[in-house]
């Protein structure tokens, strides 16, 4: 049973009281206990139909009186203004939220969730399952065009050429270089080392004797020099002498040293250095990104691409077969033990979530007070009622069922006072 029920039930039950009462000093006109009675019973009747009539007279119109009734929604207007200016500047005034953004401590409150969580392992966990139900739910090929449009759009509006050059001249100031140069010559002995390297020979060889270029360059005059120790016949031992040539030569040139090396680097860093200050040569390799990132279809390729790598994400594994958690763990422990041990990084990510929430507080603190407003200015005169309602609805039924006791109570003081002072002094007066 709601309240207003309740206070209903209140007044109904004292209107009966009050018949009863009536009744018996009809039957009884001159009994004092009745007189009392009947006193108690109009009082408690009166001061609940006249709270009866306060609290409906705020939302409607109660037995039609119009005068100074139905306040809410003859005042709404008033009403929803002061309700917006209540919130906006008081209960959520720009300065209150300002202190309270000011003390927050993201970082604080971020490492205390994580660590009653389960830290970096739980971090792993979750973010693996968050990666599965993701690729589970992704649509590879509208994936696929999103990544090959902004690889175009990033492509075709960057300036690659010059910086490219650049990077490049600067690899080869590195020890980088050295390293990728020994790997291309590992390479290329690896693949001169194979039986199938002196067949290519042979058949080199055999073209050239065919074309009889006897007075050729240095190249040429090498293999006729090759040629002539083997008695320019036999294509198998001339193939075989130039392959351990060959190799011999490779070998040579992964000699940190080498002089080949820093003629090589040499020769790269001065091409490159001039191909920086070339714009005609920077044009054309620009244009040539150009063209092909736009005529090069990229989509096919990556959703085969994205298809392998999700296939694996989907049963938990990276595309090598591990598994993924482990593998995000490590990572995760070092980033997260660095990350509770960097107060500095701790506080600077304080600083920009609180300068973040403050810059939108200050731009959009108005957008409080209008959330408010529209709110309120989208509910009709009924849904406005049953809103304040059931907000304050129990305290002001609460009022009207306090109305019919204290009238009783009052009704029973004043009945008191009347009879048993009142009237005695009136009777020795006169």
């Amino acid at each position: 049973m709601n309240y207003q029920r309740k206070a209903n039930l209140v007044l109904g039950s004292v209107f009966l009281i009050f018949l009863l009462a009536l009744w018996l000093r009809y039957q009884w006109p001159t009994a004092q206990g009745v007189r009392f009675f009947l006193f108690i019973s109009e009082a408690a009747l009166v001061g609940g139909l006249a709270d009866w009539f306060a609290v409906t007279a705020l939302f409607r119109k109660p037995l039609g009186w119009s005068y100074h009734t139905a306040l809410i929604p003859r005042n709404r207007e008033k009403m929803t203004e002061a309700i917006v200016a209540m919130v906006q500047n008081e209960l959520l005034s720009e300065n209150l939220m300002r202190q309270k953004i000011q003390g927050f401590q993201l970082s604080t409150w971020f490492m205390n969730t994580i660590e009653k969580s389960g830290g970096a392992p739980w971090l792993a966990e979750r973010l693996s399952q968050e990666l599965v139900h993701w690729c589970k739910k992704a649509d590879i090929p509208q994936l696929s065009n999103k990544i090959e449009a902004l690889l175009k759009e990033k492509m075709l509006t960057a300036g690659l050429a010059k910086p490219m050059l650049a990077q490049g001249r600067l690899l080869l100031e590195k020890q980088e270089f050295d390293q990728l140069l020994d790997q291309g010559i590992e390479k290329v002995l690896d693949m001169a080392t194979q039986p199938q390297a002196r067949e290519i020979l042979v058949q080199v060889l055999g073209q050239i004797q065919e074309q009889q270029v006897g007075n050729g360059g240095k190249l040429q005059k090498t293999i006729l020099g090759l040629f002539q120790v083997t008695d320019g016949i036999n294509l198998e031992e001339a193939a075989e002498a130039l392959q351990i040539e060959l190799i011999l030569h490779l070998r040579e040139l992964q000699m940190p040293r080498h002089a080949v090396r820093g003629q090589l680097k040499e020769i790269l860093a001065g091409k490159l250095g001039a191909l920086e200050t070339d714009v005609d040569a920077l044009n054309t390799l620009e244009n040539w990104k150009n063209t092909f990132f736009t005529e090069t279809k990229l989509e096919a390729p990556l959703r085969i691409l994205l298809e392998q790598i999700f296939e694996s994400l989907r049963e938990g594994k990276l595309p090598t077969g591990q598994e993924l958690t482990p593998f995000l763990q490590p990572t995760l422990e070092k980033w997260w033990s660095e990350f509770r041990e960097d107060s500095a990084l701790q506080h600077n990510l304080d600083q920009f979530v609180q300068d973040m929430l403050i810059q939108a507080l200050q731009s959009e603190h108005a957008v409080i007070g209008q959330i408010v407003r529209e709110t309120l200015q989208s509910l009709n005169e009924e849904e406005l009622n049953r809103f304040i309602e059931d907000k304050a609805g129990n305290d002001l039924q609460w009022i009207r069922i306090n109305g019919s006791l204290v009238g009783g109570i009052v009704g029973a003081a004043l009945f008191v006072v009347l009879n048993y002072g009142y009237s005695p002094l009136l009777k020795i007066f006169h």
